[in-house]
């Protein structure tokens, strides 16, 4: 992209301890972020897919300093979010919000919708008094929920509703960026469809960014304009949507794909993967975190690192056999 991005990730890192072993545990080590970069243009929706595992939920998490990073950078329009302190954060995360995958422990059962909406709006000075109902009205209304739905618990919607909810609290403070965590993952298909639709409404009107995180390769296809692949907490490949799909560079991205339910199963295409679980990340792989899964590693993946590099333009992969 030409213009400057409005989110610019660079060589993220996440380290957590935990502990292992009997009868005498140790401290290991787990590389949740481990040097992961991406951009995001005003009113893009990114994809970030991967395993269960990768680091995906991790990246929105610390972008949004819920949890500290170990190292790297994150820019945000400019301002470094990291560094930021109390009245600067404040300030972003008006314009930064979250979409969480399961709405049902998102919003507190305690509270009416009045008060889980109006809250924000309260503390950043939007509206106050009898001003929060309208307000309150309105963004319910953008999410396609009637005015009666104020004076109501979680509890008594369904969950696309409770979802519709959530965006709804995301959408009060007039952000530029939502991170949406597998925001349809846990809701039946044809409830995903219409959150979908939504979000995208939502994006061209309002010009709004999203990081969209799934392993659902068909939504990311459907809502996304480009992708990030993860894999153990690595960036394995980036790109538009539409040449990863039908051209994957990456052999990770390959079985990503041709894992997805195939409508057409005379399409459907062997590749000789390795079969099992994605390895530990509490002891990942030397080199190449792929390669034991890999049909096409050479002795080279098994002892370096390959770099992110672009192969085409706005192309780039992880992999040293990849052209």
């Amino acid at each position: 992209m030409t213009a400057t991005p409005l989110l610019d990730i660079r060589d993220l890192r996440k380290i957590y301890k935990t502990r292992r072993g009997w009868p005498i545990p140790k401290t290991a080590l787990v590389r949740a972020l481990d040097g992961v970069s991406f951009t995001v243009g005003r009113g893009e929706a990114l994809g970030v897919v991967g395993e269960s595992g990768c680091g995906k939920s991790t990246v929105a998490r610390v972008a949004l300093r819920l949890q500290e990073a170990d190292g790297g950078a994150v820019q945000f329009d400019g301002t470094d979010v990291l560094a930021a302190g109390k009245t600067d954060l404040r300030t972003l995360r008006r314009r930064m919000q979250m979409v969480f995958q399961d709405p049902a422990s998102s919003l507190d059962g305690r509270q009416r919708i009045i008060d889980a909406l109006g809250e924000p709006l309260r503390v950043h000075g939007i509206a106050s008094g009898a001003a929060v109902k309208p307000a309150v009205v309105r963004l319910l209304d953008e999410v396609g929920l009637p005015p009666s739905a104020v004076d109501r618990y979680p509890h008594e919607f369904s969950g696309g509703q409770r979802q519709r909810i959530g965006i709804a609290r995301a959408l009060a403070l007039g952000p530029d960026l939502i991170f949406a965590d597998e925001p349809v993952s846990a809701l039946d298909v044809s409830v995903q469809a219409q959150i979908l639709k939504l979000l995208e409404t939502l994006r061209r009107e309002r010009n709004l960014a999203f990081v969209f995180i799934s392993h659902d390769l068909g939504v990311v296809r459907y809502f996304c304009q480009r992708v990030v692949v993860m894999y153990l907490g690595r960036v394995v490949e980036t790109g538009p949507v539409p040449e990863i799909f039908v051209d994957p560079l990456h052999p990770y991205t390959r079985l990503l794909k041709l894992s997805s339910p195939e409508p057409d199963p005379a399409r459907a295409v062997a590749m000789a993967f390795q079969e099992g679980e994605p390895p530990s990340p509490v002891d990942p792989p030397s080199g190449c975190h792929f390669h034991p899964r890999c049909p096409i590693a050479v002795d080279r993946c098994r002892t370096e690192a390959p770099a992110l590099r672009e192969l085409r333009t706005g192309r780039h992969a992880a992999c040293h056999l990849a052209t």
